[in-house]
């Protein structure tokens, strides 16, 4: 998190935060887990804790693997239950939000560090080194994958909890929760742009026929130096948004070929923008809220053309199936269907919605957690699993009560 793409380490010292702050600060003070550039350290969202939190535990140090294991599988169900969780897509945004997309997806982090989570897995570099950096897209995988992956796990971890002595955190369901929004909420952030290649971009994409840099370059369009106080590509991403339309046409009069953006491409070349221009404060973007996307979502006519769900409009492709990868994977992908877009709007009469960044935040938050919504299961395939796995050892036939395990069906 911070200035010009820097990570800060972790620090465990309480920090008051002081949620008046304006949340575009200059600077960025140093946070219990600073991950990524995108976001301000100063905004409330971030949560500040004391190393030295009182942690309660699931059993004693030195719990067996398989009581481990058992009180995981507890937990997680306890979880679905709790959050109203149903085998099927719950994105229709015709609905009541869906229980499991996050107000804050970040406010996880105060339980990733509070329950010594960092203590073992590093996040963006800054962590324990006994587990896998979390923020690789191991976690960006549905719920339940995600859960499937702490169970597989969970012998492993109860290993390095006996070797290190260490006591194991305990978990209400609502902070499971959030704390499985927030690794996967990680994995959506890219790494920081590389302005070399960003330059290069930057010329063989033909910006300078109509931008210019730095005092460098065309006048057709803005000067691009007003960019270069943004941290977020963000900023970027919703200003094609809002101008694409414009743009192309300009670019088809001046017999420029529109360009096709990658994953990386905005970032690296917002990285650029950043090197080159005039721009000294640093403005930063305030963390996307899943649920205010999926209001976004209707209040701007995207589901008129766009399913959620198997249950949407099939103007457009149905996004959930569509959109997979990171922030910039999405964003770069609303840039290169442009076209269509607009030929299918003017085709039914409805203007191209404007967002503002915060907006643009929001949204493609709300469809990055597309992703999160596991697909529908299958009862007949559970069945089997559940026989395979031996889950009736303990927990008994569903209806019929467990011997060593609660019921299940309950």
């Amino acid at each position: 998190m911070g200035v010009g793409g820097r990570r800060y380490a972790a620090d465990w010292r309480l920090y008051q935060l002081d949620p008046s702050l304006d949340p575009h600060g200059l600077e960025s003070r140093r946070c219990p887990l600073g991950f990524h550039r995108h976001l301000d350290c100063r905004h409330p969202y971030f949560f500040s804790i004391h190393r030295r939190n009182h942690l309660r535990i699931f059993g004693s140090d030195h719990s067996r693997q398989e009581a481990m294991k058992t009180k995981l599988l507890v937990l997680t169900l306890l979880l679905l239950l709790v959050s109203g969780y149903q085998p099927r897509i719950a994105l229709g945004v015709d609905e009541a939000v869906s229980p499991l997309l996050p107000a804050n997806p970040l406010e996880g982090s105060r339980l990733f560090t509070g329950k010594g989570c960092l203590r073992c897995h590093a996040i963006y570099g800054v962590g324990g080194a006994s587990g896998p950096d979390l923020s690789q897209g191991i976690l960006r995988r549905p719920l339940l994958d995600i859960a499937g992956v702490m169970w597989n796990h969970s012998p492993g971890m109860a290993h390095v909890f006996e070797e290190q002595q260490a006591i194991r955190p305990q978990f209400k369901a609502a902070e499971m929760a959030s704390l499985l929004a927030f690794l996967y909420y990680v994995g959506s952030l890219d790494p920081p742009g590389d302005a070399a290649a960003g330059a290069r971009l930057f010329r063989e994409k033909k910006c300078p026929s109509c931008h210019s840099l730095g005092g460098k370059g065309g006048d057709v369009g803005p000067k691009l130096d007003n960019y270069s106080r943004y941290a977020s590509p963000m900023y970027l991403t919703a200003g094609l948004w809002n101008h694409g339309k414009a743009m192309a046409g300009i670019m088809e009069a001046l017999e420029i070929p529109r360009p096709a953006l990658e994953r990386n491409d905005l970032s690296d070349l917002l990285a650029y923008i950043r090197s080159a221009g005039t721009g000294v404060e640093r403005v930063y973007v305030k963390p996307g809220r899943p649920q205010r996307g999926q209001k976004l979502f209707s209040e701007k006519g995207c589901a008129q053309c766009h399913a959620a769900d198997e249950r949407g409009a099939r103007v457009g492709p149905e996004l959930r199936a569509k959109l997979k990868g990171s922030f910039m994977t999405i964003a770069s992908a609303m840039w290169n269907y442009g076209p269509k877009m607009w030929a299918r709007m003017a085709e039914r009469g409805i203007q191209m919605p404007k967002l503002t960044t915060e907006e643009m935040s929001d949204l493609v938050s709300y469809l990055y957690f597309f992703q999160f919504i596991d697909p529908p299961g299958a009862p007949a395939r559970g069945r089997v699993v559940y026989r395979e796995k031996n889950c009736a050892r303990c927990h008994g036939q569903p209806g019929s009560g467990g011997a060593a395990g609660p019921e299940l069906a309950e």
